[in-house]
């Protein structure tokens, strides 16, 4: 782990190759949001002497707050990770700056200017009618607000800036020849000047997500525009404006911001009378994005937000309370998680759950008649974002976790203002990776035993001779592990659902170790967790009688869990279903469409039914003849324990299916899987199901305590045990 520093920076151009990228100066979708788990309150343009200004709020209650925009080369998308929270808190003005985002790109030098980016910002708060309000200044921008803050002190309640200066003036020699090189390569070498840029404003370890999302919003302008733009944020000075500032002031600024050195905050710092600094140790230039769960909290806790109504309740007098974080992508993990918490309450009688998650997982646990959070209407869907980048049974699970950065701040931001009001004795997460990521990232922010659960270790690359993704997948490999070296008391215990033989003993990637060996020495095992006894589900025949199935037909379920993804595969099947109904008359398909696709998608046929939820589908698929399912492993394990016949279509690109389930199928016996690529002629799809209806069961039996195992060992740390394994 020697190379960690050089690992965790991205290749040479690396925004080049991370495509598709918009054409230079193309413009965003003016009739959306510009982030995914928020929408506007309102949006509109001010029009400033022909120059259309795009602008935002967000949120409905609560004092304001104004983003000023910073250097044009980002727009107002840059704060996805920060908007979407204080939205819950405050009235949120953003805008994108003249010359990037949505706002309007005037042709020559005069129409950029500091006192237009000024007036700009001045028209858009007056637009929406905020005559009080707290100003934020991110970089260049902390010129704009400590100048509004001096001019109209009468308007404004706070200002904080972060990573800014009140002045860009060249005071000598050498700054000057460093803004000539950096002029040159802006005009001389486009795609260099970004990678450049985004490079020193991301210094920080494991920086590749807001790197590339910097190069991204930068391609939303070009070479020409942006010129204009950092000329016109040359040469001004605030200084004076800044010590005529009145209001409570908050200063942000990273020890080692290689973009704007820490010197300037220090400035502000020292030109404000009785302004706050926070200093972020081993911090870069933009806290925002970066680290948005400490500048959220600073911000709501600086600015103060709506009135809170708290309780207290005495220590003896509070009850025994669990939060259980459960996955929603699919159904397999609240199905487990809930056998789990129903033998954890019969070691603990007296222990209460809360429900955090979000559907198809929170439909199922009502319909089990569990307690939801109130709060959890205020998450972000994880299974829609998956659906929403998936192709034709094509998902790349690493991508999916990669861009899903918004959704899971925005989810742990949900889960801290629930943890910070209300007593929990213990918070279990099942593949609840926002909270373990952001409690290593913030491990202040603990504040009871934490579990953390999950049937996988390890992100692969899936596309060969593809470089970016596989030092990619290292890079994150390598965070995790570095996390887990470094506050290994974060996690009071790690469970991993399943046995060791089950974690492959491929590398996280070069120079990294074995991940079974890792996991060896991290986790342990409680086996795989059923959400049945097996042995309950044994007869078959009054099985098949409780559901409907007569003794005399053939039945095939087709299912694909709780999210639209396999779509395709179904129509593939609904297509190859004819052939197979002439080869056994008597077959009856169950075609299980799941909550998000609309049964109208599919002909109407003889022997088909459509279904668009059947709850607790294993009962069904433990009494079918055939099963015919995505390569997801909780399907997969449940018919193995049923020692049902079926074929599984993993999810092209899918790691965790394609390569961590198919292993845990091998282990026993029973790797059903299919190419999808194969399901294209439905002739050749339904003689290989017909083939597998017919094939003998000879599957290794699935162990039926690892829900037990699994409470026991999370009792022991609810009843401080340690770390017995």
């Amino acid at each position: 782990m020697n190379d960690d520093a050089n690992r965790s920076k991205p290749p040479e151009r690396l925004a080049l190759i991370a495509g598709p990228l918009p054409e230079p100066g193309a413009l965003p979708d003016p009739g959306g949001s510009p982030y995914d788990t928020v929408v506007p309150s309102h949006t509109g343009f001010v029009d400033r002497d022909g120059v259309k200004i795009w602008y935002a709020t967000w949120g409905d209650r609560g004092p304001w707050i104004a983003f000023a925009p910073p250097f044009q080369i980002v727009h107002s998308q840059m704060l996805k990770c920060t908007v979407p929270y204080l939205s819950r808190h405050f009235r949120v003005i953003t805008m994108d700056g003249r010359g990037n985002g949505r706002s309007d790109r005037p042709f020559g030098q005069a129409a950029y200017s500091f006192d237009h980016f000024y007036a700009d910002f001045v028209a858009v708060v007056d637009a929406v009618g905020a005559e009080r309000v707290a100003l934020v200044g991110i970089s260049a921008a902390a010129m704009t607000v400590l100048r509004f803050a001096a001019e109209q002190p009468q308007r404004v309640t706070h200002v904080v800036t972060a990573g800014g200066f009140a002045d860009s003036i060249a005071t000598d020699e050498k700054i000057a020849q460093r803004m000539k090189l950096e002029s040159e390569m802006l005009q001389g070498d486009w795609p260099g000047y970004i990678d450049w840029f985004m490079r020193t404003i991301f210094n920080e370890p494991h920086s590749t997500k807001p790197y590339e999302d910097g190069a991204h919003y930068a391609w939303a302008t070009q070479a020409e525009w942006l010129g204009w733009c950092r000329n016109a944020w040359l040469g001004n000075d605030v200084r004076e404006l800044a010590r005529r500032v009145t209001c409570p002031t908050l200063v942000i600024h990273g020890a080692e911001d290689h973009r704007v050195p820490y010197a300037k905050g220090a400035e502000i710092h020292a030109m404000v009378e009785g302004a706050s600094m926070l200093t972020v140790g081993g911090g870069g230039h933009v806290t925002a994005a970066r680290d948005p769960v400490a500048f959220n909290l600073a911000l709501r806790t600086f600015i103060g937000g709506m009135p809170r109504q708290l309780t207290w309740t005495r220590a003896m007098k509070r009850p025994r309370r669990a939060l259980f974080i459960s996955s929603p992508i699919g159904l397999g993990h609240v199905q487990r998680d809930l056998a789990i918490a129903r033998e954890l309450r019969n070691v603990q009688p007296d222990l209460a759950i809360d429900w955090f998650t979000t559907d198809p997982a929170a439909g199922y646990l009502e319909r089990e008649g569990e307690r939801l959070h109130p709060i959890t209407q205020r998450l972000a869907n994880e299974s829609r974002h998956f659906e929403q980048v998936a192709g034709e049974h094509d998902l790349s699970a690493f991508f999916a976790m990669r861009t899903m950065d918004e959704t899971m701040s925005h989810n742990f931001m949900a889960f801290v203002d629930l943890v910070s009001t209300e007593h929990y004795d213990m918070v279990i997460g099942d593949e609840a990776w926002d909270v373990d990521y952001y409690y290593h990232e913030n491990p202040e922010l603990k504040r009871q035993p934490f579990v953390f659960l999950t049937d996988f270790v390890g992100c692969l690359p899936m596309e060969p001779g593809n470089e970016r993704e596989a030092m990619l997948c290292a890079d994150r490999n390598a965070d995790d592990i570095e996390h887990v070296a470094r506050y290994p008391y974060l996690r009071d215990a790690a469970i991993f659902v399943g046995n060791r033989e089950d974690v492959t003993e491929r590398p996280f990637g070069p120079g990294l170790p074995g991940i079974r060996d890792w996991t060896d020495r991290n986790f342990c095992y409680c086996g795989y967790c059923l959400p049945f006894d097996p042995k309950a589900l044994a007869d078959t025949e009054r099985l098949r009688v409780r559901h409907g199935y007569r003794s005399d037909e053939k039945i095939a379920i087709a299912a694909v869990g709780g999210t639209a993804a396999g779509r395709h595969l179904l129509h593939r099947i609904a297509a190859a279903f004819p052939r197979m109904k002439r080869e056994v008359p008597e077959l009856r398909l169950i075609l299980v469409t799941g909550p998000r696709l609309s049964t109208d998608e599919f002909e109407p046929q003889p022997g088909l039914k459509l279904r668009p939820y059947v709850h607790n589908l294993f009962e069904h698929l433990a009494c079918c003849d055939l099963a015919l399912v995505q390569g997801g492993l909780s399907t997969t394990m449940e018919l193995v324990a049923t020692r049902r016949p079926f074929l599984s279509f993993p999810l092209q690109r899918h790691f965790e299916q394609c390569v961590h389930v198919r292993q845990r199928l091998a282990n026993y016996a029973a790797d059903r899987s299919m190419d999808y690529s194969a399901t294209l002629d439905p002739d050749a799809l339904a003689r290989r199901a017909l083939a597998a209806m017919h094939e003998p069961v000879r599957y290794k039996p699935v162990e039926a305590d690892g829900a037990a195992r699994a409470a026991l060992r999370i009792a022991q740390v609810l009843e401080n045990r340690g770390w017995a394994r």
